[in-house]
């Protein structure tokens, strides 16, 4: 099937996490057979009025990519505005893919504003139109009534719309009850099965080493909770007179702050900073357990990955993460220090099955297993 791929989320050079697990969708419709060409239209906040650059190329997979750079420091304006960037991706799919190029379907990715634009270019080509879903703040994008209405007309005429997880089904469920059941089918994220891998773990060291990962910034809502999971663990570790080490990876505004307390309750934690994805593999072979604090998920590929190294994952008991986590891979913990406290004690006197933690995971997210679920999806709709 020829697959025209929106999406307004996809790695760049200057940006080369944006959007990954976007990315890895388009390379799982590749190899699963399907001919896709992906289309990112990306509006970026700089200081000029406006300038646009279109970069095409084959990526690494073999993937053809165009890629819209739109710049301007009306950036806010011009994001929310749907009619220019509509008129900016039809010229661009005329332009440069059009010719040799006629897509069976269109696939966006999330709702806004990627799938209201690929709503508006299903039409035009009367071809069908499906949404994959990852978006977290559906509920706050329905509460803008200059795209409201994009975004359930885009979600009402889609053939399918795939969410990420369950939960997240449900989200978009109880905010649009009118949206048939019959549309939905969940598909989960990609994890990478080439660089997060099975590693048999080295067990009798003098210490338990924990492993967190994300982007540690303040935020209005906060998302991401470390200092639960500090406090616990320093607490653990007097309870039960043991060494523990917590290696902390990402970057953002609260680093300070975070080796501040750790230092404060006696922790020993080390910062790494931004990583890449083999060396984040290669520090979770080397780790006892993930541990993930945070108010909502609506995946959690960090979890995912742990698990696919065979990690055991301690975590808040929130969004899409009981999905990923049971009591045969991890520990589900209510967002308070007694219940992180008693989880990871629970954890460290669990002897886990880590080959079987990574082989249910792999069952579940590899490439081949998610390419297949979205061409059934696009099979039903021949």
């Amino acid at each position: 099937m020829k697959v025209l791929f929106l999406t307004s989320w996809y790695p760049t050079l200057q940006q080369p996490h944006f959007g990954v697990f976007v990315k890895e969708h388009a390379h799982a419709i590749h190899l699963a057979g399907h001919n896709i060409v992906v289309l990112a239209l990306l509006v970026s906040k700089k200081k000029c009025l406006f300038q646009i650059k279109v970069e095409k190329n084959k990526d690494e997979a073999g993937v053809r990519t165009v890629v819209v750079q739109i710049n301007s420091f009306l950036r806010d304006y011009l994001y929310h505005f749907l009619p220019f960037q509509y008129l900016i991706l039809k010229h661009i799919y005329r332009k440069h893919i059009a010719a040799d190029f006629k897509p069976d379907i269109i696939h966006s990715n999330v709702v806004f504003p990627a799938g209201t634009l690929g709503d508006w270019l299903a039409k035009s080509l009367n071809i069908p139109h499906v949404i994959t879903e990852h978006w977290s703040r559906i509920k706050g994008a329905l509460d803008m009534p200059f795209i409201s209405g994009a975004i359930i007309k885009a979600y009402s005429k889609s053939a399918a719309i795939m969410p990420v997880s369950h939960f997240l089904k449900n989200c978009i469920q109880s905010l649009i009850p009118d949206l048939p059941e019959k549309k939905f089918s969940v598909v989960g994220n990609v994890v990478k099965t080439d660089l997060f891998h099975y590693k048999e773990k080295i067990v009798g060291t003098d210490e338990i080493r924990f492993c967190a990962i994300a982007t540690w910034s303040h935020k209005k809502i906060p998302d991401k909770l470390p200092e639960l999971f500090i406090e616990a663990l320093a607490n653990v570790q007097k309870k039960m007179n043991i060494k523990v080490k917590l290696i902390m990876i990402g970057g953002g505004d609260r680093l300070d702050e975070l080796s501040v307390l750790s230092k404060l309750k006696d922790l020993n934690a080390e910062f790494r900073g931004f990583l890449g994805k083999e060396e984040i593999c290669s520090i979770l072979h080397s780790c006892d357990f993930l541990v993930h604090a945070s108010t909502t998920e609506t995946f959690g590929v960090g979890v995912a990955e742990a698990l696919m190294t065979g990690t055991p994952v301690i975590c808040s008991a929130v969004g899409a993460l009981p999905e990923l986590v049971n009591e045969s891979n991890g520990v589900l913990c209510v967002n308070n220090i007694e219940n992180w406290e008693e989880g990871i004690i629970g954890a460290i006197n669990t002897k886990y099955n880590h080959r079987i933690i990574a082989e249910e995971v792999k069952a579940r997210f590899s490439q081949h297993t998610i390419g297949q679920q979205i061409t059934q999806v696009y099979d039903k709709l021949k």
